[in-house]
C-alpha cells in the first residue's frame, strides 16, 4: 500500500471530515439530484474543464534550474510525447489553441529544422533516453499544414532521437483540407501509424459557420483516400454543440462515421470559451447559440447507443474503436500517472508531477533552441497528492470507480471519503455496483468530469 505522506494514522482527520460532512449534509456540491432523468438533471448545468487540484507556480528565475535537475532523473513511469505544430491555414471560431497562420514552405522547413534540434537537446539526457516512450502525438495547430518532406523528416527524427517502444503509437493529427496524397504518403513513410483528423461534423453548413472549409463530400473523399493506404489507424473527431447543429445532423454525422472504413471515432462536447471568437459571435448575435444542455446530453447518449448498435468497442469516455487497430494510447496515458515529454512552441508536458509549458511564440522558441536552451515559459510544482488524483482519473476515464482499489494502493481513509458520494451517486443513477467496484452509467459518463472534480475536492478536504 502506498501511504500518502502527511495523512494522519489516527482518526483525527476522519472525525474532522465527518463533522464537516454532517454540517454540509443538506446540500453539498457533490450531491446529485435524485430524479427520473439523471442524464440531464443530476447536477446544475455547466461544462467541466480539466478536473484537478491547484498547483503552485515555480518562480521564473528557478524554472531553468528546476528543468535541468529533472533532465538528469531517470524516468520510472510510462511515458508519452507531445509535439506541437503551431501553424494553421485558418482559425476555427471555437479554437483557443491557435498560435500563428501558416504562410509558406520556408516556414515549414524552419520549423522542422528547429524541432529536430530540440529533440537533440536532450538526446543524451536520462530524462529522454532511459525508458521507452509508448505514444507520440503530433498536435497543434495543424500538423498537416507542414510540407510533405518536412512531415516525413520530423516523424523520422522522433524515431531516431526518442527510445520508442516496439508498439509505440505515433499519431499525426490534422485537417483533411490540404492533406493531399503526397502528404499522406510522407506521413506513412515517416512512420506514423495513427491519424487523428478533426472532422468535427460532416454537415457543410455547420462546418463553414465555425470556420471549417471542406464540404461533406470533400471530407468523405479524403477519408476514403487515407483509409486505402491501409498503413495506419484512421480516427476522426466529432463534436456536438455547434451552432445550427440538431439531433438530426448529429445522427447523420454518426451514421457517416459508421459507414466509412474508419478505425475509431472520438466524440467531444463543444466548449465555448470566453476568449474564443465563437463566444463573441454568439454574444453579438452573429451566430445562434448551439444546442442547449438537455440536447447536448441527449446527443452524448445517442453517440453511446449508436456505437453500441454498430458493435464498436468503448475505449474510454470519449473514444470508440471499430477494430483492434485503434488503441487510443496517447489520449488515455496523458490523463494517467504518466510522464509527458513536450516539444515545439506551446507544447505542454509533465515530468515526475512537474507540469511545464513551452514558450508559445515560434520565433522565441526558435531563438532559444538555437542557443541550446529549452524555452520553458512556465512550470508548476507537483500538485498535492497528484498521483492519487491521476489514479482517480485513470479509473473514471475507463468508465468505472473502484474505491477499494484506491484505498488499498494509497490509504484506507479514502473509503470514508468516498462513501457518501458513492452512495448518493448510485441512488441518483450515475453509478451501477458490480462487485466491489462501480461502473458509470450513461448518465455518469456524461457527468464524468464533474464527478471527477468532486472526488478530488473530497480528497483535498481530508488530506
Amino acid at each position: 500500500m502506498t501511504v500518502i505522506s502527511g495523512v494522519s494514522s489516527d482518526k483525527t482527520k476522519i472525525v474532522k471530515f465527518n463533522k464537516m460532512m454532517r454540517k454540509d449534509s443538506d446540500s453539498p456540491s457533490w450531491k446529485a439530484n435524485i430524479s427520473d432523468n439523471p442524464l440531464v438533471e443530476a447536477f446544475p448545468e455547466s461544462i467541466d474543464i480539466h478536473p484537478g487540484l491547484q498547483s503552485s507556480p515555480i518562480a521564473p528565475a528557478q524554472v531553468q534550474s528546476t528543468l535541468s535537475d529533472l533532465t538528469f532523473r531517470k524516468r520510472t513511469r510510462r511515458t508519452v510525447t507531445y509535439i506541437n505544430v503551431p501553424y494553421c491555414e485558418t482559425r476555427c471560431l471555437y479554437c483557443l489553441f491557435y498560435i500563428k497562420p501558416y504562410r509558406n514552405k520556408e516556414e515549414s522547413k524552419a520549423y522542422a529544422d528547429t524541432l529536430i534540434k530540440e529533440l537533440q537537446l536532450w538526446a543524451d539526457k536520462p530524462i529522454q533516453q532511459n525508458e521507452p516512450v509508448h505514444a507520440v502525438y503530433f498536435g497543434g495547430g495543424t500538423p498537416t499544414a507542414l510540407e510533405a518532406a518536412d512531415i516525413e523528416r520530423v516523424i523520422k527524427a522522433v524515431r531516431q532521437y526518442l527510445p520508442l517502444a516496439n508498439d509505440c503509437e505515433i499519431t499525426y493529427e490534422g485537417r483533411l483540407s490540404g492533406f493531399d496524397a503526397e502528404k499522406m504518403e510522407a506521413a506513412v513513410q515517416g512512420g506514423a501509424n495513427r491519424f487523428s483528423l478533426g472532422v468535427q461534423t460532416f454537415d457543410t453548413k455547420v462546418r463553414q459557420a465555425v470556420g471549417r472549409r471542406s464540404t461533406k463530400e470533400q471530407l468523405v473523399s479524403q477519408l476514403s483516400r487515407l483509409t486505402r493506404f491501409n498503413q495506419a489507424a484512421v480516427v476522426i473527431d466529432l463534436i456536438y454543440g455547434f451552432p445550427f447543429q440538431t439531433m438530426g445532423t448529429w445522427k447523420e454525422d454518426l451514421a457517416i462515421s459508421r459507414e466509412l472504413n474508419l478505425d475509431g471515432v472520438d466524440c467531444y462536447q463543444l466548449r465555448v470559451f470566453e476568449r474564443s471568437p465563437l463566444f463573441k459571435y454568439i454574444a453579438n448575435g452573429k451566430l445562434p447559440a448551439g444546442p442547449n444542455h438537455e440536447l447536448r446530453a441527449l446527443m452524448f447518449a445517442e453517440a453511446v447507443q449508436s456505437m453500441r448498435e454498430a458493435g464498436w468497442s468503448r475505449l474510454s469516455i470519449s473514444h470508440w474503436a471499430a477494430n483492434t487497430r485503434e488503441r487510443n494510447f496517447y489520449n488515455y496515458y496523458a490523463k494517467t500517472r504518466s510522464d509527458c515529454l513536450a516539444y515545439g512552441p506551446g507544447a505542454g508536458g509533465n515530468i515526475d508531477g512537474y507540469a511545464y509549458m513551452m514558450d508559445r511564440t515560434p520565433d522565441t522558441w526558435k531563438k532559444a533552441i538555437e542557443e541550446g536552451i529549452k524555452p520553458v515559459s512556465m512550470m508548476l510544482e507537483p500538485a498535492p497528492h497528484w498521483q492519487l488524483c491521476r489514479a482517480v482519473a485513470e479509473q473514471l476515464e475507463l468508465n468505472f470507480l473502484d474505491p477499494s482499489r484506491l484505498a488499498a494502493e494509497f490509504t484506507p481513509q479514502l473509503l470514508y471519503v468516498f462513501e457518501p458520494l458513492v452512495e448518493n451517486w448510485t441512488k441518483a443513477g450515475l453509478l451501477s455496483p458490480i462487485g466491489s467496484r462501480y461502473e458509470l452509467t450513461v448518465a455518469g459518463q456524461f457527468w464524468q468530469g464533474r464527478m471527477n472534480q468532486h472526488l478530488l475536492n473530497q480528497i483535498k478536504s481530508l488530506l
